[in-house]
């Protein structure tokens, strides 16, 4: 999702410097950023299990492709990160035409991006790893919306 963000803010909202902090700390635009949680722990150099990992709720908006695949508002993923997108980002992304379709129950922390599939036939992109609750004979829906789009 990271990398979806970044090339979205470098080349719909021409934000040349657009980065992730974990990448260029000193990038005009951190359009990915360290969780505020993680902050302290990066400081004090506390990096053993300190990220943001294991099972949260995602809040997953109707008419999305996101939506589409899930069948149903909410799903609960496995997740293992320090960076999320900028919130201070979020509102100019949107107005561009990124759809943020998962987002925490508090909406603070986005889940899930794509484009309308008028823009894109199947582009989506998740902040946790939907890997990680695939099986050969239970496959996630993500990538069952992602084969059927082909």
């Amino acid at each position: 999702m990271q990398i979806a963000v970044i090339e979205y803010a470098r080349n719909v909202l021409k934000l040349k410097d657009a980065y992730s902090r974990e990448m260029k700390e000193n990038a005009k635009h951190k359009v990915i950023d360290i969780l505020p949680e993680q902050r302290k722990k990066l400081e004090n150099k506390d990096y053993g299990a300190s990220m943001r990992l294991g099972l949260f709720e995602t809040k997953i908006k109707k008419g999305t492709q996101a939506y589409d695949a899930y069948k149903k508002e909410t799903a609960k993923e496995r997740h293992r990160h320090r960076y999320e997108v900028n919130p201070e980002y979020v509102e100019q992304l949107e107005n561009a035409g990124l759809v943020f379709s998962g987002k925490s129950p508090d909406g603070k922390l986005m889940e899930i991006v794509e484009l309308p599939k008028d823009r894109h036939p199947f582009y989506l992109a998740t902040q946790f790893h939907p890997e990680f609750l695939s099986r050969p004979l239970s496959t996630h829906p993500i990538f069952d919306a992602f084969i059927k789009s082909l």
